[in-house]
């Protein structure tokens, strides 16, 4: 597994925009709703974080993940999104989340 650190998405984000990568972090924040989730996820490589978006049509331990704590450890694997209309300029919508 070759892992992505969030700092390199904030120092070159145009050559990650659509494609598949893998963060592996602690959770900041984790909130969910009946069929969606967030996790705020830091690595450490840099003050800021990334959000993770989880779906539970996609992600088949959505109620493990949407339990977890703060701090809990994951692997991410997912697809790193654009987003410059909203408060972050990107975000990964995972395909597999992993509890370490």
């Amino acid at each position: 597994m070759k892992r992505q650190e969030v700092a390199s998405f904030y120092k070159d984000l145009s050559s990650y925009a659509g494609k598949t990568v893998t963060v592996c972090g602690w959770a900041r924040s984790i909130r969910d709703s009946k069929a969606l989730g967030f996790i705020d996820l830091n690595d450490g490589s840099c003050h800021k974080s990334v959000q993770v978006v989880f779906e539970r049509s996609n992600i088949s331990n959505y109620d493990e993940i949407a339990k977890l704590n703060v701090g809990s450890a994951v692997v991410v694997r997912g697809t790193v999104v654009l987003t410059p209309e909203m408060k972050q300029p990107f975000e990964i919508k995972a395909i597999e989340v992993t509890v370490e």
